[in-house]
């Protein structure tokens, strides 16, 4: 009896364990995490614990052959240094807290509070890695250059660790593919940007590809740790990572098992430590795929991915005109996989199977059919040392008309990766500096005088740009109405907007009440903000006769009437008119006091 009551307790402790876990199964996202991350290692130094991995191996060294380097790696290694960190300077030139999505910084750890891990089932979004650091830098700084001082020190790591990745190159060609890769639109914008969590999901990308051609040249453990570590973090970065981890893993075992010059497959190579790492990385995505399931329950209808879905034609189209390298990258290795089937190549188990990761990553948001200009990023990386090595190694092989259509191919790419890149880093700063001046006017009439600047009337602004913009009104000290317990309203300025058609908070999830009002009243401030929609007919409504505005802003360097029609081409990688042409009044600003 004393046992049979013993089972039942235990029985029933284990229940409510359970019960437990799986009423907070999204806030205890850490010591899940961590216990899956702890129980993956075990398991995959397990199965690599045999001897055939600490046989003698000709052991390589980061460091081997440099004194057999050409004289120019010097120069092209001190010119990358250069470039990088004039890259970096711009990056942190003219920069504020009032780019889209940063009022989660305004509303949150710059005012001391946590940001919890991004698990929103009713959303169907489940990247809980995303935006975590930022608990931690509030520590350290609460200046936009401290916020930017991760991204700093990752532009650093990543071209030192891809300068070693690419062994067959010499150095000037692997300088040369990094210079392509930092004016790739999508890596730019994931690197300037504070809210974009493809930056993290490429430095362990590459952290991870790093340590898996470590280990098959040393078979080292250390490596091992590294690439379960890198994984981890990788997958719950961005919800379709899972993709190009399982891209990357199980094409590398297809190759690695595939007969090249006779049919079938030699399965005996499983055995071998790479696939047995292979393997291990591999079934790291069965528990994501469960836990992700498990929180997003009973919410499976993805409301994110179902509102950003567009036809599969015109997301297409779009990802051709803001990403050819991808497109060409996709031809190129469907490609090298039909010549593979067909045994007239030898696949490189490491750069195909890189390749295959990332053809599942793009065939992941074809079948969701989302479109941004920074949701390839990770598939250009692989695009561009992918498609480079593969031009670098065989260029002398190639016939005249090969080389031609490489050129062009290239020339194409660089000339569409500068013009959009150029475009963005223009709209975004230039946003950001009429986001901090307009502000700085309101600021400046709240202080002086109070009563004169008690409404803020938004002729054209969305609602949700308008909160984006209260959240940043509120982080200088210039107080903005707010709800507080779903129904108490506090003190502040009163944010009226004509495309408000209630008076109700702007968006659901922040704080800021937004009232309806077809026309300002006087004394309001009407503001116009850069990246309004708006019209050169409709801004004459508000120019009153004899009246100039208290503040204009005009955007810098301004724009030559003879660029404007090839600059307006460019707004397919705009963040806000990517859809649809560029308002005529863009990126100006302005504040006017109505009478």
């Amino acid at each position: 009896m004393l046992r049979f009551a013993l089972i039942r307790a235990e029985h029933g402790f284990l229940l409510h364990a359970l019960h437990v876990l799986w009423m907070h199964r999204i806030a205890l996202f850490w010591p899940v995490w961590t216990a899956i991350t702890a129980l993956a290692i075990a398991l995959t130094f397990l199965a690599l614990r045999r001897k055939t991995i600490t046989q003698n191996r000709p052991r390589t060294s980061l460091h081997a052959g440099l004194h057999k380097l050409p004289r120019d790696s010097v120069v092209s290694v001190l010119f990358l240094a250069l470039f990088l960190a004039f890259y970096i300077a711009g990056t942190l030139a003219w920069e504020g807290f009032t780019s889209p999505d940063d009022s989660m910084f305004t509303l949150g750890p710059l005012v001391g509070q946590h940001i919890a891990p991004p698990i929103w089932p009713s959303l169907g979004r489940f990247f809980p890695f995303g935006y975590q650091e930022y608990n931690l830098l509030r520590y350290v700084s609460n200046s936009v250059i401290g916020y930017h001082s991760l991204h700093i020190l990752q532009l650093m790591i990543l071209p030192s660790i891809l300068l070693f990745l690419a062994k067959e190159l010499i150095i000037r060609e692997r300088v040369e593919l990094i210079l392509l890769m930092l004016i790739t639109p999508s890596f730019l914008i994931s690197f300037s940007g504070l809210i974009y969590p493809e930056a993290n999901l490429i430095f362990w990308l590459v952290f991870l590809a790093w340590s898996v051609n470590r280990f098959e040249q040393t078979h080292s453990m250390a490596w091992v740790l590294l690439a379960v570590i890198s994984a981890q973090c990788m997958l719950y970065y961005k919800e379709c990572a899972f993709l190009l981890l399982l891209g990357f893993t199980v094409g590398r075992l297809l190759l690695r098992c595939w007969n090249a010059t006779q049919p079938g497959w030699d399965f005996a190579k499983l055995r071998d430590p790479e696939s047995r790492l292979d393997i291990c990385l591999a079934l790291l995505v069965i528990p994501f795929l469960l836990y992700y399931l498990a929180a997003m329950y009973p919410h499976y209808d993805m409301r994110y991915a179902a509102a950003a879905r567009l036809p599969l034609a015109e997301v297409i189209s779009i990802y051709a005109k803001i990403d050819l390298l991808a497109w060409i990258f996709v031809a190129v290795i469907l490609a090298r996989i039909f010549l593979i089937l067909c045994h007239h190549l030898v696949p490189s188990v490491f750069w195909d199977g890189l390749a295959l990761g990332a053809l599942a990553y793009v065939a992941g948001y074809l079948i969701l059919r989302m479109q941004s200009a920074y949701y390839l990023a990770p598939v250009d990386l692989i695009a561009v040392l992918y498609l480079g090595r593969l031009a670098f190694l065989h260029w002398h092989d190639m016939r005249l008309e090969l080389r031609l259509c490489a050129v062009t191919a290239l020339t194409f790419i660089v000339l569409q990766d500068l013009s959009l890149s150029a475009f963005r880093m223009y709209e975004r700063k230039n946003v950001i500096q009429a986001d901090v001046a307009i502000g700085n006017v309101i600021e400046d009439r709240f202080r002086r005088a109070p009563q004169n600047a008690q409404r803020i009337f938004f002729p054209f602004a969305r609602p949700y740009r308008i909160t984006e913009f209260a959240a940043y009104l509120n982080y200088i000290g210039v107080p903005v109405e707010e709800t507080r317990n779903g129904s108490d309203l506090t003190g502040g300025i009163s944010l009226v907007a004509k495309k408000i058609l209630k008076d109700a908070p702007c968006v659901e999830d922040r704080p800021f009440i937004c009232h309806a009002g077809p026309t300002p009243e006087p004394g309001d401030l009407v503001v116009i903000l850069p990246d309004d929609f708006t019209r050169a007919g409709e801004l004459v409504a508000y120019r009153q006769e004899g009246t100039e505005p208290i503040f204009s802003y005009r955007p810098y360097p301004s724009i030559p009437k003879s660029m404007q029609p090839l600059v307006r081409h460019l707004h397919v990688v705009s963040y806000a008119f990517f859809n649809r042409p560029l308002p005529d009044f863009w990126p100006n600003g302005a504040v006017i006091q109505w009478k």
